[in-house]
């Protein structure tokens, strides 16, 4: 996407692409599904673009530096994850920039390795670029950690190339080997972190909802 339409908006063709090439990851996608956002998890009408499997090369093909990344995701212990892409539904023109949310659950060798490149991950715009199966311009932005009380980490990224721009919300949680994420952006500001927060919220809920009816 080098145009400013929206910020997330290439997310949808790239991902399918990295999907139907990519070699198979060794994690069982299905599995983590329950991780990921469904639209009753989500604040007002989405529809969903793709979802898929991802390795940990596929991660670090993102980058503006992939060979290094692929290195230092396969050091870190990550195995690979899956993700899913919703795009606003908007009633009628005169149209806004859609809200895109991308959830996201990676799985790591052990929790150890999960907590440990959550927390060293650096406050930057290419590294919080990298977290996610996303895209963003790489030229210049900048990101700031913001305060979350939860076992995590939030940060805001706002990134511009060209004609092309992006305020995004990463928020990143641990749940033992796993790193679970809720990335939502537009090019209008109409995302915020409490956003975020919001479908997170939602998220556990559910899942705890879940377990408890799977234990009656």
């Amino acid at each position: 996407m080098r145009r400013a339409t929206d910020g997330l908006a290439a997310l949808a063709v790239l991902a399918a692409v990295l999907s139907a090439c990519a070699q198979t990851p060794a994690v069982d996608g299905k599995l983590l599904d329950r991780h990921l956002c469904e639209a009753a998890d989500l604040p007002f009408a989405f529809m969903e673009q793709t979802r898929g499997d991802f390795s940990a090369d596929d991660l670090g093909g993102l980058s503006s530096d992939p060979e290094t990344r692929k290195r230092d995701y396969r050091a870190a212990g990550m195995v690979g994850g899956r993700f899913v892409f919703w795009k606003e539904q908007l009633p009628r023109p005169p149209f806004a920039s859609p809200v895109n949310v991308v959830c996201q659950a990676i799985q790591f060798e052990t929790a150890e390795q999960a907590r440990a490149w959550l927390e060293q991950s650096p406050a930057t715009g290419q590294a919080v670029r990298d977290s996610g199966m996303l895209w963003a311009p790489d030229g210049g932005g900048t990101a700031r950690e913001l305060p979350f009380d939860g076992d995590g980490r939030l940060f805001e990224l706002e990134a511009e190339e060209g004609d092309a721009r992006v305020r995004l919300w990463a928020l990143h949680e641990l749940r033992g080997p796993l790193v679970v994420s809720v990335f939502a952006g537009d090019r209008d500001g109409r995302a915020s972190p409490e956003f975020a927060l919001a479908i997170a919220a939602a998220r556990d809920r559910r899942i705890g909802e879940d377990a408890t009816s799977a234990s009656r």
